[in-house]
């Protein structure tokens, strides 16, 4: 298919079946490829409707600098869609993310801003609104924890494709980050596919897996709606470490951590079930974490 710029192949992934994941044979496992997004992940997604909403309301025009405090892909997906309309982006991170990121934001031009590891996510979110509120007139903040554009980006886009393409899905799981992608598809879901049970995937206390972020003790933005959400379900950063190994050896599929989370989560699942569809988002693929323990011992 032809496309008339990058920005056209966002979206419509492939959904596929994993056969060799599940210890029960009896339910199926469909797994929503995000990592085919140009940017290699779900951020795209929410990155342009975010964008492209503020450009219609009039809060982003030429000349402004998109501003973001991310974990990394989130600042990808900026960055690839300022370089395309021509914005200059600036991205705040912990220092304690994967060069690989780091990389490929600035190989797309992004100016990075680097706070204190031992911070975590909050120290990036702390900055990157010092900065926005210090020049409002030079900085668009897309505030992804904040931004319910974030969660109508996934409400429309991501959940109407998986409801499109697989007729009955039993359960649904997704990691939680900034928890757009999750509460997207739980408020579509909600009203169109009401007797599906959503589970939200994270770390125990204690615990860091990139990408993801426990809201019992991490930073949560008021787009975070736990009542959404019918069970949370923790997973340790060994244990998804070793699905994403796994499901890279077994399935051909180069995953990152919070991934292999997911899986992990949807394999525990299943050993209780008698049969059922289980769908998994898998939100990017391995490379950005080559440099990673991820990947360490393989």
């Amino acid at each position: 298919m032809k496309y008339s710029n990058l920005l056209q192949t966002i979206g419509n992934t492939p959904m596929i079946k994993l056969e060799k994941i599940l210890d029960n044979k009896n339910v199926n496992l469909f797994a929503k490829l995000e990592g085919q997004n140009p940017g290699g992940s779900i951020k795209d997604r929410a990155a342009l409707y975010m964008i492209e909403q503020a450009e219609k309301s009039g809060e982003l025009k030429k000349g402004k600098i998109i501003l973001e405090a991310t974990s990394g892909n989130m600042g990808i997906a900026l960055a690839m869609i300022g370089a395309q309309k021509g914005y200059e982006v600036q991205i705040v991170m912990s220092e304690g993310m994967s060069e690989e990121r780091k990389t490929m934001l600035k190989a797309l031009g992004a100016k990075l801003i680097l706070t204190d590891k031992s911070l975590g996510t909050g120290g990036a979110i702390n900055k990157a609104k010092e900065l926005a509120e210090s020049a409002p007139f030079l900085y668009w903040f897309s505030n992804q924890f904040n931004n319910q554009n974030n969660v109508l980006a996934h409400y429309h886009g991501v959940a109407g494709e998986i409801l499109n393409e697989v007729s009955q899905v039993d359960y649904l799981i997704a990691g939680i980050g900034t928890s757009g992608t999750i509460i997207g598809i739980a408020s579509r879901f909600k009203k169109d596919s009401p007797k599906t049970k959503i589970i939200g995937v994270f770390p125990p206390g204690g615990y860091k897996i990139q990408g993801l972020q426990n809201p019992e003790e991490d930073f949560k933005g008021d787009i975070y709606k736990s009542e959404l959400i019918d069970e949370q379900f923790q997973v340790s950063k060994e244990d998804a470490f070793e699905m994403a190994r796994k499901v890279a050896k077994k399935e051909g599929l180069f995953v990152g951590m919070s991934s292999g989370a997911a899986l992990f989560a949807a394999n525990e699942i299943s050993k209780s079930l008698e049969s059922a569809n289980i769908v998994v988002i898998i939100p990017d693929r391995g490379e950005k974490y080559l440099s990673t323990e991820l990947f360490a011992k393989i």
